[in-house]
C-alpha cells in the first residue's frame, strides 16, 4: 500500500472522486491560457524546424527505453527542438567572431561536433524532462549510461552531468513550459465534468496516438495546414510570420486532437465536441476545423 500512496498514477484519473472542482480547474486552464498566449507571443519562423522524423523518432525510442512517463516524452522534443536551434546561434555568433580565414574549417569541425553529440543531447533532454515531470521516473546518470551503451556510444558519468548543464545553461534553464499534454488533459478533465458520460478515458488514449502521429509528421502537417489557410499561393513574409503563431499555439493544438479523437471514436459526436470545445477555449470552430481536418487527413494517410 505504501508504494500506492507515494508512486504518480500511470494514466490521468479522468472525473476521479477526489477530481479538482470545477473552479480550480478554470482557474488552471485560465492560467495555461496566459502561459500559451506568452509562447504565441515569442514565436519565430524557425521554431520547429528540429522536429525532422529521425529527431522525433530518436527521442520516442528513448523515452520507452528510459521508461519516461507520456508529459516527459513530449517534452524532451521540445526541449530538444529549442536546444539545438539556440546551440546552433551560439556557434554561429562564436564563428563570425573568428578571422574570415577561419570560419569556414571551424563552422564545418563544429557541425561535425554537434552530429556526434545528437543522441547525448537527446539524452540529456529525457533526463531533464523526467525530472520536471516525475517524481519516481527521473532518469539516473547510470541509466542513461546503460542506454547510450546499448546504442554503442560509452560516455563518463561526468560527460553526461556536463551535457546537461550544457542543455539548461543554452536554454538558460526556461524548460518550465507545458507541453501539449497538459492542455489536452485539462481540457478532458473539464470535459467530463461538464458531461459526466463523456468517454474522456477513450478520447484521451486515441489522442495520444494522435499527438505522436502529429509529432512524427510535424514538418508535413504545417506545411499542409499553412496550404489550407492561406489566402492565396504566394506566401508573403507576413503570412509565414503570423503563422508562426499557429505552430506555437499549443491550445488551439490541443482543442483540434481532442475533437479528432472524438470523430474517431464517435463521429456523431464530433460536431458536439467542437461547440463545446469553442465554448470553453473561445477558439474559432473554423480554427479546430481546419486544424482537426488536417490531422484526419494524415491518419487517413497512413
Amino acid at each position: 500500500m505504501e508504494g500506492e500512496i507515494f508512486a504518480s498514477p500511470i494514466e490521468p484519473l479522468f472525473n476521479h472522486e477526489h477530481a479538482l472542482e470545477t473552479h480550480i480547474l478554470q482557474d488552471w486552464l485560465i492560467n495555461l491560457a496566459k502561459k500559451n498566449f506568452r509562447h504565441i507571443n515569442q514565436a519565430h519562423s524557425k521554431q520547429g524546424l528540429f522536429k525532422q522524423v529521425n529527431a522525433v523518432e530518436t527521442i520516442m525510442y528513448a523515452a520507452e527505453k528510459l521508461k519516461i512517463a507520456q508529459e516527459a516524452k513530449y517534452l524532451a522534443i521540445e526541449l530538444f527542438d529549442r536546444f539545438l536551434y539556440n546551440h546552433l546561434q551560439d556557434l554561429r555568433d562564436h564563428v563570425l567572431k573568428l578571422p574570415k580565414k577561419r570560419q569556414m574549417k571551424e563552422w564545418s569541425s563544429l557541425q561535425e561536433g554537434v552530429s556526434n553529440q545528437v543522441l547525448l543531447r537527446i539524452v540529456s533532454c529525457c533526463q531533464i524532462a523526467s525530472k520536471l515531470t516525475s517524481h519516481y521516473k527521473v532518469v539516473s546518470v547510470n541509466r542513461a549510461k546503460r542506454f547510450l551503451c546499448t546504442c554503442g556510444y560509452r560516455y563518463a558519468s561526468e560527460s553526461l552531468l556536463q551535457s546537461e548543464l550544457r542543455v539548461l545553461k543554452t536554454l538558460k534553464f526556461q524548460v518550465t513550459e507545458p507541453t501539449p499534454i497538459v492542455f489536452i488533459e485539462t481540457l478532458l478533465e473539464i470535459l467530463g465534468c461538464n458531461n459526466t458520460k463523456a468517454e474522456v478515458k477513450t478520447f484521451y488514449y486515441v489522442a495520444l496516438k494522435l499527438l505522436d502521429l502529429l509529432y512524427l509528421k510535424y514538418h508535413t502537417f504545417y506545411k499542409i495546414l499553412f496550404e489550407v489557410i492561406s489566402s492565396s499561393k504566394i506566401h508573403s513574409k507576413e503570412q509565414k510570420r503570423e503563422f508562426s503563431k499557429v505552430k506555437a499555439d499549443q491550445l488551439l493544438l490541443a482543442t483540434a486532437v481532442i475533437s479528432c479523437s472524438v470523430y474517431m471514436v464517435q463521429e456523431d459526436k464530433a460536431d458536439e465536441m467542437i461547440k463545446e470545445l469553442n465554448r470553453i477555449t473561445r477558439i474559432s470552430k473554423n480554427d479546430i476545423e481546419d486544424f482537426a481536418s488536417v490531422l484526419i487527413q494524415l491518419v487517413e494517410e497512413e
